[in-house]
């Protein structure tokens, strides 16, 4: 054993420092992750997107004869709340078979869950002659107060009666004649043109009204079969730039109508004089 010089009491060997050598080894410890939570999963932990996206898999996956769907509504408020928020997100009401009466998901009072707060796009399709007083009435305040209070951002509205055939004109068989009605012509002109007396009627003008005074982006369409001598006026001009005739060209089965236009022209119309000569 030899002692280093300089330093008394102190001694090497073959290794060196016997500090070192008998230096104690770390224990090795478990990494346990601070505030993990040991307790059942919590849904509403996740962030809103992840959320949105399970509820996606579960709702636009949806067969009729699982029942699953149903208790996800059932569960609580705050999960019907934006599970509707998806399954309620685009709604086409075919209002075809009713006759003079208001859909039931546009009636009711407005509540924590009522289905129509959360549509975000409603397409109505109806019947001209027996359901257009209700946008001056029924629809005019529901579709109001989705807007106000709910999420609706668009609404398309699909005019399904064949104008201009004895149905719409109020009359019971198809003998039935034409009025000459003083309207607007595109550039503001008085002009005449036959159409059913029923368009100066306030059922009609008070849906003009609604359109001019609803203020969300709404589109309006007719059965492309059915404009021939009436809407060929207010339709939009096929891709093609070619004038259809009262004949449309096209493969579609709607056309849409120019809105502001269909407003412009016939909003205060007049009835001139009846005639037969249609």
């Amino acid at each position: 054993m030899k002692t280093r010089p300089g330093r008394p009491g102190r001694t090497t060997g073959k290794f060196g420092s016997r500090s070192i050598a008998f230096r104690p080894k770390p224990h090795q410890r478990t990494y346990t992750p601070p505030n993990c939570w040991k307790g059942p999963f919590r849904f509403f932990d996740l962030p809103p997107e992840l959320r949105d996206y399970i509820l996606k898999i579960i709702i636009l996956n949806w067969d009729a004869n699982n029942k699953d769907i149903i208790h996800l509504f059932l569960s609580c408020q705050r999960i019907y709340a934006e599970a509707a928020t998806i399954f309620y997100r685009e709604v086409y009401l075919d209002n075809m078979h009713l006759r003079g009466t208001a859909d039931p998901f546009l009636t009711g009072s407005v509540t924590g869950i009522a289905p129509r707060q959360y549509v975000q796009t409603l397409t109505i399709r109806f019947v001209m002659k027996d359901q257009i007083y209700l946008f001056g009435e029924s629809y005019g305040t529901a579709l109001r107060e989705m807007v106000d209070g709910g999420k609706l951002q668009l609404l398309q509205l699909e005019i399904g009666s064949r104008f201009p055939n004895f149905e719409f004109w109020g009359i019971p068989d198809e003998t039935f004649a034409c009025d000459k009605i003083r309207v607007k012509g595109k550039q503001g002109e008085d002009m005449v043109i036959l159409a059913p007396n029923f368009i100066t009627k306030t059922p009609f003008q008070n849906f003009l009204k609604f359109l001019e005074e609803f203020k969300i982006p709404k589109t309006v369409y007719v059965d492309a079969n059915d404009h021939a001598k009436f809407w060929c006026l207010f339709h939009h001009v096929h891709p093609s730039g070619e004038r259809c005739g009262g004949e449309w060209i096209g493969n579609t089965r709607v056309l849409k109508i120019q809105w502001r236009s269909l407003v412009r022209s016939l909003k205060g119309a007049q009835l001139v004089e009846p005639t037969k000569d249609c």
